[in-house]
């Protein structure tokens, strides 16, 4: 009789060790793939919204909605209320990056307000909950916001933009609340981002960036100092931003998209010191 022979331990072990060899080689590609798929996502989505705000300004004689809808009770979510009928929700929702799919609870006084890798929450009028991890450039209401009622002249108003390249026009993009109207001088305090000496950095990115720039100012995708953000510009483009390059869209009609350059150390108070900031890429 022919004695059936098994693998011996040896044999085993160099089984073993070559398939974890294979996954420790495989594991960065398939994360970065992951990651890859999920920016193909998120920047579908907005292409999605570009069609929706396109929608909207035709049927709105070319005037992109105002804040003047008191359903929302905030200047900051009253283009939902305006674009609500247009956008799907529930399973097929764009209204959430894949980066951005748990809902933390950050507690006072964010107010529902989302992070870097967690959407913001609203309360619909009829008591739902729905969240959201985009945000809209207040910049491009058609009339006065009321704590931007003394400069109105930068507002856009409407899609066909006039006095800027439209793909320099930001229109919606990641964000960590419904809505903010970046500028260097103006109410409250001026336009900076503070010290951010924590690793990892910290998922509350509302508390983590001063003024209007800070809803959007997160490292959400990209990786190494090319970190940032999709945008939806104007011409319907969608691309990646970096962190610091927000600072140089044209975010109002009168947006100095170079004050960066000379305001630097105001703005990123980190500039030169080794903090998180300091890493990332200038380089557009």
């Amino acid at each position: 009789m022919r004695q059936k022979k098994g693998f011996t331990l040896i044999e085993l072990l160099v089984v073993i060790a070559i398939i974890a060899l294979l996954l420790a080689i495989l594991m960065p590609s398939l994360k970065k793939a992951k990651q890859i798929a999920k920016d193909v996502v998120c920047r579908s989505n907005l292409k999605h919204w570009g069609t929706i705000w396109a929608v909207y300004t035709n049927e709105n004689q070319g005037l992109l909605p105002d804040p003047t809808n008191p359903i929302f009770n905030g200047i900051r979510r009253d283009w939902i209320a305006a674009l609500r009928e247009d956008y799907p929700t529930g399973q097929d929702s764009i209204s959430q990056c894949p980066n951005a799919a748990k809902y933390v609870d950050f507690g006072s006084p964010n107010n529902g307000r989302g992070g870097i890798n967690s959407p913001y929450k609203n309360i619909m009028p009829n008591g739902t909950e729905e969240l959201n991890s985009y945000g809209m450039n207040l910049w491009a209401y058609s009339k006065n916001c009321v704590v931007f009622d003394s400069i109105g002249e930068k507002r856009w108003g409407r899609l066909e933009a006039t006095g800027a390249s439209r793909n320099t026009i930001p229109l919606f993009l990641d964000s960590t609340f419904a809505g903010a109207a970046p500028h260097y001088d103006g109410y409250w305090d001026p336009m900076v981002m503070a010290a951010m000496t924590e690793e990892p950095l910290p998922e509350n990115g509302f508390t983590s960036v001063y003024h209007g720039i800070r809803q959007f100012a997160i490292p959400r995708h990209g990786s190494s100092t090319k970190v940032g953000i999709n945008v939806l510009f104007f011409d319907n483009s969608v691309r990646h931003v970096m962190v610091k390059e927000i600072w140089s869209l044209k975010w109002h009609k009168n947006f100095e998209t170079n004050r960066w350059r000379t305001d630097r150390a105001t703005i990123w108070p980190g500039d030169g010191t080794g903090i998180w900031m300091d890493k990332l890429s200038e380089d557009f």
